[in-house]
């Protein structure tokens, strides 16, 4: 009997995945695996057969063909919106509408498929990885998937964080036991190990809180409503730059249609668990140059730098524009494929970065150029090229050809300019940055990120930055401020630490300032990675062993990436609009390798046997202290989102009930007068609002006869946090101010409004 062709089987289940989607009567459980499959599973499966034209390893492959899958998703959900509206269609995004268009995708990849690789192979039954090997992995990731969850639930029902710390503890046994089993282990298995503690990471943060916590993605699941309740992505009605982002518009909605799942779900779970994908995908980009616990190492500084956890669950644009650039910079360092097919693989998932958020286009494009001047200065300079030659082979020609950065350039104009019209936001940049450097005396200052760079002497303390928000807001004003305003003085909060724990006092005893430790340690944290990097590069190119022999491309990748970086802390402007944090956590694509195998030659003083398990030791207590879960082991340190009810991303991130109902007493009460509030308050609560708000209150910009709602921060403790040139300043908010302008119209457990 001959069986059915792999492919022919896939094709199948997606014609009664896209029937499951078109019934009238659709169960919940079967309508999400349904649309999973459709949306991302079987696209995946057919990428992955059309990514072994790119890479040459199963891991690899199956990265590849998870990017191009999420890409395919945005472009048919796009193709769905365009075209529906020519023939009246005035609600496209539509489940029925959807279906078709993944089922047709599905059709297009496998014939693709069929092009580039021949007749599909029977269906066979899955080659299962070794169960002694896997067991363990598995056992030890899945438990630390259960617990990060239950640490995340724990908290938010206002329990302690100490199941969460448990989390991060198992997380880095995890990584350990594939430290130690490395050689027994296959990259199968070791790619999955790193997945299960990406993922755990990121939901202990992601899931923080009932309803929408962060910061961006407040005003991505915004967008994601508007979209989803419209039925159609219409740009034109608001040229926010977030509108242009796909990712956060267009591929939750298709998921939200297809599967059933709440949009909550989609960004607290299913966009985290996708970017779980991009440590895997450094892993697999440093195996293509080095051994196995080299690679871990990179995957495991990739992992460990704090934007990763705190920041990126919040920023679900970056999470898929990160994914497709990993995959990206993975057919970069493959030098076994075709080098035709890996270029147009990389333009491709560029074009995937483009559609999904502007800033990692721009700062890639800049790496991009960047990274061809240093090809450059290296190919004129001969003891360079020699040396390079000899540590990294080079071919005939860069990787990254000027044609290549061509067509990123124009898509990225294309999509900003005439399709979208939101190019409003580099054109700030631009101007912003050009003023800066022809008037020195007017540029502002940087962002606060920048005094992490051991290059950076500029160190602006929180009392500067507040007099420098305190003149703007009077200048803004433009008349004498009245008695009761004179009168309202603000000071900077100190910034508020956790107790010491039993394991602190104890070290206090011994005369150890575990506070000033702490500090230290994240300090030197900051600043170890940074040598380790220039370690890692120099040590390409004088080193003598052939350990790593990193490719060419992927040297001046990361010399893009140290040049963008310079940038930002030359032109202040840059730093505030990008992040220096997250230009560096994008650099780790490049980066993370070259940090690795610095931190094996920074001990090249311990004898042979003894370097990897220290650098091993080193990178693991690193990413503890990073995390959190040595300071909070000891106390002393601000309180993390991820482990306490406490800290500043508590208190302006994380929504409380008392406030959705006060704004709802607002809206019932207030009907078209003006509303106040500080920008965190509003921030949490922008799902709710009708838009009619002001975005601040400190005492120079409230109005006259306006409602003023503070949060829970103000109410609670009195402070109020305002982002300022790049940087959060919180400070003490003069409650007697309001108390002598405003009579106090409603209050509950956490909430107030003035009038």
């Amino acid at each position: 009997m001959m069986l059915p062709s792999q492919r022919t089987v896939v094709l199948g289940t997606v014609l009664a995945a896209g029937l499951v989607e078109l019934l009238p009567w659709r169960p919940a459980v079967l309508v999400t695996v349904a649309g999973l499959w459709l949306v991302l599973g079987a696209p995946a499966w057919l990428c992955r057969r059309i990514s072994t034209r790119i890479a040459s390893t199963r891991e690899a492959q199956w990265l590849l063909g998870l990017g191009f899958a999420v890409l395919a998703a945005m472009v048919a959900a796009l193709a769905v919106n365009t075209v529906l509206p020519w023939f009246g269609v005035s609600r496209p995004l539509t489940a029925a509408s959807l279906a078709v268009a993944q089922m047709l995708t599905a059709a297009a990849l496998a014939v693709v498929d069929r092009r580039l690789t021949g007749t599909s192979p029977p269906v066979r039954a899955p080659r299962l990885m070794p169960v002694r090997d896997v067991a363990p992995v598995a056992v030890l990731g899945l438990l630390a998937l259960t617990v990060a969850i239950a640490g995340a639930i724990r908290l938010n029902n206002g329990f302690t964080g100490a199941t969460s710390l448990l989390a991060l503890f198992l997380v880095a046994a995890l990584l350990g036991l594939l430290f130690v089993q490395a050689d027994r282990y296959g990259d199968g298995v070791l790619a999955c190990g790193i997945l299960c503690a990406a993922t755990a990471l990121l939901l202990l943060t992601s899931l923080r809180g009932w309803f929408v916590t962060g910061h961006d993605i407040q005003r991505e699941y915004l967008l994601f409503q508007l979209t989803s309740a419209k039925g159609h992505w219409d740009v034109s009605g608001d040229p926010d730059a977030y509108q242009a982002c796909l990712s956060i518009t267009l591929l939750p909605a298709s998921l939200a249609q297809l599967t059933g799942l709440p949009g909550l779900a989609i960004f607290k779970v299913v966009l985290p668990m996708l970017f779980a994908a991009a440590p895997v995908a450094v892993y697999r980009t440093t195996r293509n140059l080095t051994a196995k616990r080299i690679s871990l190492l990179a995957a495991t500084y990739f992992l460990a730098f704090p934007t990763f956890f705190t920041d990126m669950p919040f920023l679900g644009r970056q999470e898929i524009a990160f994914l497709l650039l990993g995959c990206a910079v993975l057919a970069l360092s493959d030098r076994t494929a075709p080098r035709r097919a890996r270029r147009i693989a990389f333009t491709v998932l560029f074009a995937g970065i483009v559609l999904s958020h502007y800033s990692t286009t721009y700062v890639l494009i800049g790496v991009l150029l960047l990274g061809k001047l240093a090809s450059g200065v290296i190919r004129v300079v001969p003891p360079l090229r020699r040396r390079l030659a000899e540590r990294a082979p080079k071919e005939a020609t860069d990787f990254v050809a000027w044609p290549m950065i061509g067509v990123a350039v124009l898509c990225s104009a294309l999509w900003t300019g005439p399709v979208t019209g939101t190019w409003h936001q580099l054109q700030h940049t631009a101007v912003a940055t050009a003023q800066g450097l022809f008037h020195p005396d007017q540029v502002q200052r940087g962002s606060s990120d920048t005094a992490y760079s051991i290059f950076s002497s500029a160190r602006v303390s929180p009392q500067q930055r507040l007099r420098d928000y305190a003149e703007s807001t009077r200048a803004s004003t433009g008349s004498a401020p009245p008695l009761a305003l004179r009168a309202a003085t603000t000071q900077v909060a100190p910034p508020s630490k956790l107790p010491l724990t039993a394991a602190g006092s104890a070290l206090d005893q011994l005369g150890l300032d575990v506070p000033r430790i702490n500090a230290l340690l994240r300090t030197w944290c900051a600043d170890g990675l940074q040598v380790l990097l220039l370690l890692g590069l120099a040590g390409t190119l004088i080193a003598t062993a052939t350990v790593f022999r990193p490719t060419h491309d992927l040297f001046v990748l990361a010399a893009g990436g140290l040049g963008v970086l310079a940038a930002e802390l030359a032109l202040p402007q840059l730093s505030v609009d990008y992040g220096l944090l997250r230009t560096f956590q994008q650099g780790l694509f490049g980066f993370a390798p070259f940090i690795a195998m610095g931190s094996v030659w920074a001990l090249s003083w311990l004898r042979k046997r003894w370097r990897m398990p220290a650098a091993t030791a080193v990178a693991l207590l690193l990413f503890l202290d990073l995390t959190g879960a040595l300071p909070r082991l000891f106390g002393g340190y601000p309180a993390q989102l991820q482990l306490d009810n406490a800290g500043l991303y508590y208190d302006i991130y994380y929504a409380h009930p008392q406030e959705r109902a006060a704004l709802a007493w607002l809206e019932q009460h207030t009907a078209a007068q003006r509303i106040q509030s500080d920008r965190y308050t509003l921030s949490r609560l922008q799902t709710l609002l009708d838009g009619r708000p002001g975005d601040d209150i400190y005492p120079p910009l409230v109005r006259p006869g306006s409602f003023v709602l503070l949060g829970y921060p103000a109410v609670r403790k009195g402070e109020v946090t305002v982002f300022y040139q790049g940087d959060l300043v919180t400070y003490r908010y003069p409650l007697q101010f309001l108390d002598a302008t405003k009579n106090k119209v409603y209050s509950s457990n956490g909430t107030s409004v003035y009038r």
